[in-house]
């Protein structure tokens, strides 16, 4: 997002007085709503982490979004008066602002700087889809894996799940590595040695459950904001 549509512009323009929204701090795995549901409310993500998981016919479940600070958590569904297009589940403790859709709409409608806001952080979505689709067709696994160690210390600075020093930033993975597999299109094992061979070229550091990295030393995409269309 601009400046102008910062997370502290949008609290704002929420405004204390706005009786349609409540904002909730949500353990990790706290279940927002499920896929095929038809949408009845709007998060913003103040706070944390939420990851996306969509399942076919055949069973099948993975992860297909992380959604970061900032992201507005089924306003695409609110706006289409549609179904949600899969299940959406706290990966962290979340700060989250919740609106029901008729509450949401009616804000959308009435507040301009709100409104735009809120575009922005849908055309962010577009952007960071189109840019995930292309990584995962085109860039190694290694680099995939890069950006989403990147974009986790970019994007959750302000959160509880890490520590930051100068060029490095200290975190706990949010997601099992099963679901980062899913996420970066690889399997567990294959992932277990990507890991080892960031580990082994002195990108990063990994110590009782912790992992350092080196941000100078990551790849990173200059196009889309998140490896996951956040």
């Amino acid at each position: 997002m601009t400046s102008e549509c910062s997370l502290d512009t949008v609290s704002v323009a929420i405004g204390l007085a706005d009786a349609a929204a409540d904002s909730h701090s949500y353990p990790a795995g706290v279940r927002l709503f499920i896929q095929g549901a038809r949408a009845d409310a709007v998060y913003l993500i103040q706070q944390g982490l939420v990851k996306l998981t969509r399942s076919e016919a055949n069973g099948q479940e993975v992860i297909v979004d992380l959604k970061f600070p900032e992201s507005f958590v089924g306003s695409a569904a609110a706006i289409g008066e549609a179904y949600h297009p899969f299940t959406a589940i706290t990966a962290t403790r979340c700060k989250l602002t919740r609106w029901n859709c008729r509450g949401f709409l009616l804000r959308l409608a009435t507040d301009d700087l709100f409104s735009k806001c809120v575009v922005n952080a849908l055309s962010n979505e577009v952007i960071d889809h189109i840019a995930h689709i292309s990584q995962l067709a085109c860039l190694p696994a290694r680099q995939r894996l890069e950006q989403f160690l990147w974009q986790l210390g970019e994007r959750l600075e302000q959160g509880t799940i890490m520590e930051q020093s100068s060029g490095e930033a200290k975190l706990q993975l949010p997601l099992k590595n099963s679901e980062v597999a899913d996420l970066l299109s690889v399997t567990p094992t294959y992932l277990c040695r990507l890991f080892n061979s960031l580990e082994a070229d002195n990108v990063i550091e990994r110590s009782k459950g912790w992992i350092v990295i080196k941000r100078s030393e990551l790849w990173h995409s200059s196009i889309g904001r998140s490896v996951s269309g956040s």
